[in-house]
Protein backbone atom coordinates (compact mmCIF):
# COMPACT_ATOMS: atom_id res chain seq x y z
CA UNK A 1 0.00 0.00 0.00
CA UNK A 2 0.95 3.79 -0.58
CA UNK A 3 2.32 5.76 2.36
CA UNK A 4 0.56 8.25 3.35
CA UNK A 5 3.35 10.54 2.17
CA UNK A 6 3.40 9.27 -1.35
CA UNK A 7 -0.36 9.46 -2.10
CA UNK A 8 -0.90 12.59 -3.58
CA UNK A 9 1.90 11.72 -5.89
CA UNK A 10 0.56 8.26 -6.71
CA UNK A 11 -2.97 10.04 -7.22
CA UNK A 12 -1.66 12.93 -9.67
CA UNK A 13 0.50 10.24 -11.99
CA UNK A 14 -2.85 7.69 -12.15
CA UNK A 15 -4.79 10.66 -13.40
CA UNK A 16 -2.87 10.37 -16.19
CA UNK A 17 -1.71 6.44 -16.89
CA UNK A 18 -4.25 4.84 -15.66
CA UNK A 19 -5.92 2.31 -17.91
CA UNK A 20 -8.20 4.71 -20.52
CA UNK A 21 -6.52 7.66 -20.76
CA UNK A 22 -4.37 9.01 -23.92
CA UNK A 23 -1.14 8.32 -22.35
CA UNK A 24 -1.96 4.64 -20.97
CA UNK A 25 -2.65 4.53 -24.51
CA UNK A 26 0.36 5.21 -26.33
CA UNK A 27 2.36 3.66 -23.41
CA UNK A 28 0.61 0.27 -24.22
CA UNK A 29 0.83 0.59 -27.78
CA UNK A 30 4.98 1.22 -27.25
CA UNK A 31 5.12 -2.16 -25.09
CA UNK A 32 2.96 -4.30 -27.35
CA UNK A 33 5.23 -3.89 -30.10
CA UNK A 34 8.15 -4.93 -27.84
CA UNK A 35 9.80 -1.43 -28.32
CA UNK A 36 11.43 0.67 -25.26
CA UNK A 37 10.83 3.75 -24.35
CA UNK A 38 11.47 7.15 -22.44
CA UNK A 39 8.76 9.44 -21.75
CA UNK A 40 9.02 13.19 -19.97
CA UNK A 41 6.44 15.24 -18.56
CA UNK A 42 8.70 18.47 -18.83
CA UNK A 43 9.16 21.62 -20.43
CA UNK A 44 12.11 22.15 -23.13
CA UNK A 45 13.62 24.99 -20.27
CA UNK A 46 13.38 22.26 -17.58
CA UNK A 47 15.28 19.59 -18.99
CA UNK A 48 17.96 21.94 -21.62
CA UNK A 49 20.80 21.41 -18.32
CA UNK A 50 19.89 17.80 -19.24
CA UNK A 51 19.55 17.63 -22.68
CA UNK A 52 22.51 16.65 -25.27
CA UNK A 53 21.14 16.15 -28.75
CA UNK A 54 17.35 15.27 -30.15
CA UNK A 55 15.07 17.31 -32.00
CA UNK A 56 12.50 20.16 -31.41
CA UNK A 57 8.83 19.32 -32.60
CA UNK A 58 6.35 21.32 -30.09
CA UNK A 59 3.33 19.28 -32.35
CA UNK A 60 0.07 18.62 -30.39
CA UNK A 61 -0.27 15.34 -28.48
CA UNK A 62 -1.60 12.05 -29.81
CA UNK A 63 -0.89 8.61 -28.55
CA UNK A 64 -0.26 7.75 -32.13
CA UNK A 65 2.54 10.40 -32.21
CA UNK A 66 4.31 9.60 -29.04
CA UNK A 67 3.75 5.64 -30.09
CA UNK A 68 5.37 6.28 -33.42
CA UNK A 69 8.49 9.02 -32.02
CA UNK A 70 9.01 5.75 -29.30
CA UNK A 71 10.41 3.94 -32.16
CA UNK A 72 13.70 6.12 -31.83
CA UNK A 73 16.46 5.84 -29.19
CA UNK A 74 15.96 9.12 -27.41
CA UNK A 75 13.29 10.22 -24.87
CA UNK A 76 10.20 11.75 -25.71
CA UNK A 77 9.42 15.28 -24.30
CA UNK A 78 5.65 16.19 -23.64
CA UNK A 79 4.32 18.61 -21.92
CA UNK A 80 2.72 18.33 -18.33
CA UNK A 81 -0.78 19.10 -19.28
CA UNK A 82 -0.39 16.32 -22.56
CA UNK A 83 -0.64 19.04 -24.69
CA UNK A 84 2.70 19.48 -26.73
CA UNK A 85 5.13 17.05 -27.65
CA UNK A 86 8.46 19.26 -27.66
CA UNK A 87 10.82 17.30 -28.67
CA UNK A 88 11.70 13.22 -29.54
CA UNK A 89 15.40 11.63 -29.66
CA UNK A 90 16.38 13.22 -26.91
CA UNK A 91 19.32 12.27 -25.54
CA UNK A 92 20.12 13.16 -21.68
CA UNK A 93 22.90 13.14 -19.68
CA UNK A 94 22.18 13.72 -16.08
CA UNK A 95 24.42 13.76 -13.07
CA UNK A 96 26.05 10.95 -12.53
CA UNK A 97 26.49 11.12 -8.47
CA UNK A 98 23.05 10.87 -7.91
CA UNK A 99 22.59 7.39 -6.63
CA UNK A 100 20.16 4.97 -8.61
CA UNK A 101 19.80 1.63 -7.88
CA UNK A 102 18.49 0.91 -11.23
CA UNK A 103 19.86 -2.01 -13.56
CA UNK A 104 20.29 -0.25 -17.69
CA UNK A 105 21.38 2.63 -19.30
CA UNK A 106 17.52 3.64 -19.87
CA UNK A 107 16.22 3.06 -16.47
CA UNK A 108 19.11 4.56 -14.59
CA UNK A 109 18.91 7.70 -16.62
CA UNK A 110 14.90 8.04 -15.73
CA UNK A 111 15.43 7.39 -12.03
CA UNK A 112 18.21 10.08 -12.25
CA UNK A 113 16.19 12.93 -14.36
CA UNK A 114 13.09 12.03 -11.70
CA UNK A 115 15.02 12.86 -8.92
CA UNK A 116 16.60 15.89 -10.30
CA UNK A 117 13.36 17.69 -11.99
CA UNK A 118 10.65 16.04 -9.69
CA UNK A 119 8.91 15.12 -12.95
CA UNK A 120 7.26 12.45 -13.69
CA UNK A 121 9.36 9.87 -16.25
CA UNK A 122 8.06 7.15 -17.59
CA UNK A 123 10.07 3.84 -18.52
CA UNK A 124 9.32 1.18 -20.88
CA UNK A 125 11.68 -1.36 -20.36
CA UNK A 126 11.94 -3.37 -23.83
CA UNK A 127 12.80 -7.31 -22.40
CA UNK A 128 11.33 -7.22 -19.77
CA UNK A 129 8.33 -5.33 -20.77
CA UNK A 130 8.19 -3.53 -17.48
CA UNK A 131 6.93 -0.26 -17.34
CA UNK A 132 8.10 2.20 -14.26
CA UNK A 133 6.48 5.95 -13.02
CA UNK A 134 9.22 7.88 -11.10
CA UNK A 135 8.59 11.09 -9.59
CA UNK A 136 11.23 12.50 -7.17
CA UNK A 137 11.99 9.52 -5.29
CA UNK A 138 8.87 7.87 -5.59
CA UNK A 139 8.43 5.17 -8.28
CA UNK A 140 5.98 2.93 -8.66
CA UNK A 141 5.75 -0.17 -11.62
CA UNK A 142 2.57 -0.61 -13.49
CA UNK A 143 1.15 -3.88 -12.84
CA UNK A 144 -0.90 -6.00 -15.60
CA UNK A 145 -4.54 -5.26 -15.42
CA UNK A 146 -5.35 -8.91 -14.99
CA UNK A 147 -2.70 -9.12 -11.74
CA UNK A 148 -4.82 -5.59 -10.46
CA UNK A 149 -8.35 -7.23 -11.07
CA UNK A 150 -7.57 -9.95 -8.61
CA UNK A 151 -5.64 -8.24 -6.09
CA UNK A 152 -8.68 -5.63 -6.09
CA UNK A 153 -11.06 -8.27 -6.00
CA UNK A 154 -9.55 -9.83 -3.00
CA UNK A 155 -9.54 -6.53 -1.20
CA UNK A 156 -13.02 -5.29 -1.95
CA UNK A 157 -13.70 -8.75 -0.41
CA UNK A 158 -11.68 -8.09 2.46
CA UNK A 159 -13.24 -4.34 3.26
CA UNK A 160 -16.76 -6.09 3.15
CA UNK A 161 -15.79 -8.33 5.63
CA UNK A 162 -14.58 -5.40 7.45
CA UNK A 163 -17.96 -3.23 7.22
CA UNK A 164 -19.84 -5.86 8.59
CA UNK A 165 -18.20 -6.33 11.61
CA UNK A 166 -18.53 -2.69 11.83
CA UNK A 167 -22.39 -2.42 11.03
CA UNK A 168 -22.82 -5.53 13.66
CA UNK A 169 -20.57 -3.85 15.86
CA UNK A 170 -22.82 -0.82 15.30
CA UNK A 171 -25.74 -2.75 15.76
CA UNK A 172 -24.44 -3.93 19.46
CA UNK A 173 -23.84 -0.66 20.43
CA UNK A 174 -27.40 0.91 19.47
CA UNK A 175 -28.26 -1.57 22.19
CA UNK A 176 -26.16 -0.59 24.64
CA UNK A 177 -27.17 3.14 24.00
CA UNK A 178 -30.43 2.78 24.34
CA UNK A 179 -29.77 0.56 27.77
CA UNK A 180 -27.03 3.15 29.06
CA UNK A 181 -24.57 0.30 29.49
CA UNK A 182 -21.89 1.62 26.96
CA UNK A 183 -18.26 1.05 28.27
CA UNK A 184 -15.03 3.06 27.51
CA UNK A 185 -13.64 -0.53 26.35
CA UNK A 186 -16.34 -1.11 23.82
CA UNK A 187 -15.75 2.57 22.13
CA UNK A 188 -12.23 1.89 22.28
CA UNK A 189 -13.40 -1.43 19.83
CA UNK A 190 -15.10 0.62 17.79
CA UNK A 191 -12.42 2.55 17.08
CA UNK A 192 -10.65 -0.70 15.93
CA UNK A 193 -12.93 -1.88 13.65
CA UNK A 194 -13.40 1.44 12.02
CA UNK A 195 -9.33 2.17 11.66
CA UNK A 196 -9.16 -1.80 10.31
CA UNK A 197 -12.15 -0.98 7.57
CA UNK A 198 -10.79 2.63 6.47
CA UNK A 199 -6.99 0.96 6.00
CA UNK A 200 -8.61 -1.62 4.19
CA UNK A 201 -10.61 1.23 2.22
CA UNK A 202 -7.49 3.33 1.27
CA UNK A 203 -6.11 0.17 -0.59
CA UNK A 204 -9.32 0.18 -2.78
CA UNK A 205 -9.35 3.27 -3.36
CA UNK A 206 -5.91 3.18 -4.59
CA UNK A 207 -6.68 0.25 -6.89
CA UNK A 208 -9.31 1.84 -8.04
CA UNK A 209 -7.08 4.39 -9.24
CA UNK A 210 -4.77 2.10 -11.02
CA UNK A 211 -7.44 0.26 -12.73
CA UNK A 212 -8.56 3.43 -14.35
CA UNK A 213 -11.34 2.40 -16.93
CA UNK A 214 -10.85 -0.83 -16.04
CA UNK A 215 -11.79 -0.73 -12.27
CA UNK A 216 -15.49 0.31 -13.13
CA UNK A 217 -16.89 -2.71 -11.41
CA UNK A 218 -14.99 -2.16 -8.32
CA UNK A 219 -15.83 0.92 -7.91
CA UNK A 220 -19.22 -0.01 -7.36
CA UNK A 221 -19.07 -2.14 -5.11
CA UNK A 222 -16.63 -0.08 -3.28
CA UNK A 223 -19.32 2.86 -3.52
CA UNK A 224 -21.90 0.60 -2.20
CA UNK A 225 -20.03 -1.35 0.69
CA UNK A 226 -18.88 2.15 1.85
CA UNK A 227 -21.95 4.61 1.64
CA UNK A 228 -22.58 6.82 4.63
CA UNK A 229 -19.53 4.82 6.83
CA UNK A 230 -17.60 8.16 6.68
CA UNK A 231 -20.37 9.96 7.96
CA UNK A 232 -21.21 6.90 10.88
CA UNK A 233 -18.08 7.17 12.07
CA UNK A 234 -17.63 11.03 12.35
CA UNK A 235 -20.94 11.18 14.40
CA UNK A 236 -19.64 8.48 16.28
CA UNK A 237 -16.50 10.43 17.38
CA UNK A 238 -18.55 13.45 18.21
CA UNK A 239 -20.56 11.69 20.35
CA UNK A 240 -17.90 10.23 22.28
CA UNK A 241 -14.87 12.86 22.37
CA UNK A 242 -13.69 14.62 24.84
CA UNK A 243 -11.37 16.62 22.80
CA UNK A 244 -11.64 20.09 22.12
CA UNK A 245 -10.45 19.19 18.71
CA UNK A 246 -13.11 18.62 15.16
CA UNK A 247 -14.33 15.12 14.30
CA UNK A 248 -12.63 15.25 10.79
CA UNK A 249 -9.66 16.21 12.62
CA UNK A 250 -9.62 13.31 15.08
CA UNK A 251 -10.47 11.33 12.19
CA UNK A 252 -7.22 11.92 10.30
CA UNK A 253 -5.51 11.17 13.84
CA UNK A 254 -7.17 7.87 14.11
CA UNK A 255 -6.37 6.78 10.15
CA UNK A 256 -2.31 8.04 11.14
CA UNK A 257 -1.81 5.03 13.62
CA UNK A 258 0.13 2.71 12.83
CA UNK A 259 -0.86 -0.98 12.92
CA UNK A 260 0.79 -1.73 16.33
CA UNK A 261 -0.91 1.47 17.86
CA UNK A 262 -4.19 -0.16 17.22
CA UNK A 263 -3.44 -3.27 19.44
CA UNK A 264 -2.51 -0.42 22.49
CA UNK A 265 -5.96 0.97 23.75
CA UNK A 266 -3.87 3.29 25.76
CA UNK A 267 -3.46 4.83 22.29
CA UNK A 268 -6.56 4.40 21.12
CA UNK A 269 -8.43 5.76 23.91
CA UNK A 270 -6.20 8.82 23.88
CA UNK A 271 -7.85 9.30 20.44
CA UNK A 272 -10.53 11.09 21.35
CA UNK A 273 -9.35 12.36 24.75
CA UNK A 274 -9.70 9.74 27.59
CA UNK A 275 -6.54 8.50 29.76
CA UNK A 276 -6.48 4.99 30.93
CA UNK A 277 -4.51 6.27 33.83
CA UNK A 278 -7.39 8.33 34.89
CA UNK A 279 -10.21 6.68 33.20
CA UNK A 280 -11.07 3.18 33.76
CA UNK A 281 -11.68 1.57 30.63
CA UNK A 282 -15.21 -0.29 32.40
CA UNK A 283 -16.45 3.42 32.51
CA UNK A 284 -19.77 4.08 31.95
CA UNK A 285 -19.66 6.15 28.93
CA UNK A 286 -23.05 8.09 27.54
CA UNK A 287 -23.72 9.15 23.91
CA UNK A 288 -24.43 13.19 23.19
CA UNK A 289 -27.00 11.41 20.21
CA UNK A 290 -25.14 12.70 16.99
CA UNK A 291 -25.37 8.97 15.49
CA UNK A 292 -29.13 8.24 16.38
CA UNK A 293 -30.37 11.53 15.59
CA UNK A 294 -29.07 11.48 12.52
CA UNK A 295 -30.94 8.45 11.35
CA UNK A 296 -34.20 10.86 11.66
CA UNK A 297 -35.70 11.60 8.57
CA UNK A 298 -36.12 15.13 8.00
CA UNK A 299 -33.60 16.40 10.80
CA UNK A 300 -31.17 18.95 9.71
CA UNK A 301 -27.78 19.25 10.92
CA UNK A 302 -28.71 22.60 12.98
CA UNK A 303 -31.65 20.39 14.56
CA UNK A 304 -29.32 18.42 15.59
CA UNK A 305 -27.17 20.46 17.10
CA UNK A 306 -29.79 22.42 18.98
CA UNK A 307 -30.79 18.86 20.14
CA UNK A 308 -27.47 17.64 21.42
CA UNK A 309 -26.68 21.32 22.99
CA UNK A 310 -30.29 21.13 24.97
CA UNK A 311 -30.08 17.59 26.51
CA UNK A 312 -26.95 16.42 28.32
CA UNK A 313 -26.49 13.21 26.60
CA UNK A 314 -29.39 10.90 24.21
CA UNK A 315 -30.53 9.07 27.27
CA UNK A 316 -31.51 12.25 28.81
CA UNK A 317 -33.00 13.31 25.09
CA UNK A 318 -35.09 10.44 24.49
CA UNK A 319 -36.78 10.58 27.88
CA UNK A 320 -38.12 13.91 26.72
CA UNK A 321 -41.67 14.65 26.82
CA UNK A 322 -43.69 16.45 23.20
CA UNK A 323 -43.42 19.81 25.29
CA UNK A 324 -39.50 19.63 25.80
CA UNK A 325 -38.76 18.73 22.74
CA UNK A 326 -40.99 21.34 20.84
CA UNK A 327 -39.50 24.16 23.04
CA UNK A 328 -36.47 23.64 20.73
CA UNK A 329 -35.49 26.45 18.60
CA UNK A 330 -36.49 24.80 14.70
CA UNK A 331 -38.51 21.88 16.38
CA UNK A 332 -41.77 22.59 15.21
CA UNK A 333 -44.69 19.38 15.45
CA UNK A 334 -43.47 16.73 12.49
CA UNK A 335 -39.99 17.34 13.78
CA UNK A 336 -41.03 16.56 16.84
CA UNK A 337 -42.84 13.67 16.62
CA UNK A 338 -39.73 11.95 14.92
CA UNK A 339 -37.39 12.56 17.19
CA UNK A 340 -40.24 10.99 19.75
CA UNK A 341 -40.88 8.20 17.53
CA UNK A 342 -36.51 7.07 17.71
CA UNK A 343 -37.48 5.00 20.50
CA UNK A 344 -40.10 3.22 18.70
CA UNK A 345 -37.55 2.49 16.11
CA UNK A 346 -35.05 1.11 18.17
CA UNK A 347 -37.15 -0.95 20.11
CA UNK A 348 -36.96 -4.04 18.19
CA UNK A 349 -33.10 -4.38 19.04
CA UNK A 350 -33.75 -4.36 22.67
Amino acid sequence: MISKENEKVFEQIFKIVAPGQPLRTAIEKIQEASLGGLIILASIDEMKEYIDGGFKLDTSFTPQKVYELAKMDGAVLISEDLKIIHGANIQLQPDKNIETNENGTRHRTADRIAKLTGNIVITISERRKRITVSKGEFKHTLELIGDLLIKSSQAINSLEKYAVSVNKYMEDLTISEFENTVLLEEIITGLRHYYLMFTMDKEVRQYIMELGSEGRLVELQHHEIMANQKNNLIDFIKDYNRKHKSAEKIFVDLMELSKDDIRDDVKLAKVLGYDLKQDLIDENLFPRGYRILNTANKLTKKDVENLVDNFKNLSELLNANYDEIYSIKGMGKFKTERVLRLRERYRHLL
